[in-house]
């Protein structure tokens, strides 16, 4: 359910929308269901909002919202914040593309979190987009999911696998 994913982002994110004071507002129906991994698609969700509480003025609007029409179903997270140049419009989604950033770099990352997103909601049969009128203009950004019909799948883990002979793994997750 996308209401669920949604709550567990915004419950990951309440921090930050706090402390900068941002008006929230939620419209995202119980009834929409999508086909995916509930964990990859809240770190989905959570990335959006949290970049739109970074990039958004103290005291700024963010609005979530989601809506389903035919075989797909669109999350929305729109912003008053600052916005996004033309120039990099086409590029946001792309490994280590981000906006202009101060000499502190309080709000950047790595350039990472929006090439997560798009690789995430790809692997799901879906797509994103972003679009902005503009610096100071704010943001909105788009995640399209199949929606899931009929009853939900249900999981069968696979069988152990044999144990190998003295090899290891390392697996390494941000």
């Amino acid at each position: 359910e996308l209401a669920v994913i949604v709550a567990r982002a915004l419950e990951a994110t309440w921090p930050l929308l706090e402390e900068r004071h941002h008006s929230v507002t939620t419209d995202v129906s119980g009834d929409l269901v999508v086909f995916g991994d509930p964990e990859r698609l809240v770190q989905v969700a959570t990335n959006l909002i949290s970049n739109a509480a970074k990039y958004t003025p103290p005291g700024g609007r963010i609005e979530i919202s989601a809506a389903g029409a035919g075989d797909m179903v669109t999350l929305r997270v729109a912003d008053n914040g600052v916005g996004l140049d033309p120039d990099i419009l086409p590029r946001v989604f792309d490994l280590f593309v981000q906006g202009a950033q101060s000499l502190d770099r309080s709000r950047g990352g790595l350039g990472l979190g929006l090439a997560i997103v798009r690789s995430v909601v790809e692997l799901h049969g879906g797509r994103v987009s972003a679009a902005s009128e503009g610096p100071g203009r704010g943001s909105t950004f788009c995640v399209e999911l199949p929606a899931a019909r009929g009853e939900p799948a249900v999981h069968r883990p696979e069988p152990a696998a044999a144990p190998t002979k003295g090899e290891k793994v390392l697996v390494v997750d941000d």
